[in-house]
Parts: C-alpha cells; structure tokens; sequence
C-alpha cells in the first residue's frame, strides 16, 4: 500500500519535471555568427552578411538549413536562391517588411483562389518589360477596383479606417417619440355609485 502511494508520488513529480521542461525542449538552437560560419556556409550566404548580426536565431537557423541543402539543389534552384538573397539584401527595412506583411496577406487567401493569382502571377511575369512598366505606372496612379483585385480598405482593420461617407449608407432618419398619453383624472380610476 505504501509502495503503491510512493508509486503515485513519483509519477506526480515526474509529470511536474516534464511540464517544466518542456517549454525548453523545443527551443531553437543559437545560431552561429558569421565568423563561426564555414567557408561554404559563408560564400553561399555571401549576400546576407551584412544583416547576419541583426537576423534572429531563428532566421539564421533557417538560412543555415538552406545553406545545407543548397549543394543538393538544381543550378536553376542556386540561381534563384542567390538572386532572392541578393535582391533581399538589397531592399530597405520599409520594403522587407511590405514583403513580409504581403508574404503573410497571401497565406491566409483561401487555396481555392491561389491557382487564379499564380496564373496572374504567370502571366505578368511573361510581360515584356513595357508592359509591366506600364501596368506598375497604372497601378500607382488609379485607386484599386472592385473587378477581382481585394480593395485595399479591406485590408486595414475596420476599427483604423476613417469614416468614408461613400462607403457607408446614411443614418436612417430620427424616429419621432410617440405622443404624450392623455392624463388620466381621478374620477375615472374610482367610480362613483
């Protein structure tokens, strides 16, 4: 009976132990700096270095796995990889996070309609450079339609948009009190007989 309820004790403590470890089991590995990189590591990531120290660990993690299957990968995957790296390095901290905001805006469309704007995607990337010149010119000078394009009020939050008459139906009109009840007198509440 004893044993049985040392038994139980130690089964409780376990369960304590593993709760409190468990938050720290999943935690990420610290990622290297640059100078712990290897020189393959460093001449694949070449184009990072400059933002290597501002990146997280888990950033850095993710890059570093890149780095590992990069040698593995097609040339035409190398290429694109080095050219997104390159062009990455190369935008402002406004515009990476324009393109993370947009990244996370595209995750949430419904799967049902990523085939739709991949073909759009496909088809704007097949423009000659004129066209896309002028598309990008147009897109800049006129407000964003209804026709398939998600109106870009939509994407702030309703409790951030200002107040825009055109969009909203008027106030219905103020409703009239109803009139005031004739008073009733005395006499009427008590007969006389």
């Amino acid at each position: 009976m004893a044993q049985a309820g040392r038994l139980g004790q130690l089964r409780a403590w376990l369960i304590v132990l593993a709760l409190l470890v468990a938050p720290f089991a999943g935690a990420a590995t610290p990622a290297p700096d640059w100078a712990a990189l290897t020189p393959e590591q460093r001449a694949i990531l070449a184009p990072l270095e400059k933002e290597w120290s501002a990146m997280g660990p888990t950033r850095r993690n993710k890059w570093i796995g890149i780095a590992a299957r990069f040698p593995e990968m097609t040339p035409n995957e190398r290429d694109r990889i080095t050219r997104r790296m390159e062009s990455w390095a190369q935008l402002t901290p406004e515009e990476r996070k324009k393109a993370r905001d947009q990244y996370k805006r595209l995750q949430k469309l419904p799967s049902d309609q990523r085939p739709a704007l991949r073909q759009q995607w496909d088809a704007y990337k097949n423009l000659p450079d004129e066209e896309k010149d002028k598309l990008r010119s147009r897109a800049t000078r006129t407000k964003p339609s209804i026709g398939g394009a998600i109106p870009q009020e939509w994407l702030i939050p309703p409790y951030l948009r200002p107040y825009r008459s055109e969009l909203r139906p008027p106030p219905p009109p103020p409703v009239e009190p109803p009139p005031e009840p004739a008073p009733v007198l005395p006499e009427a509440l008590y007969p006389r007989y």
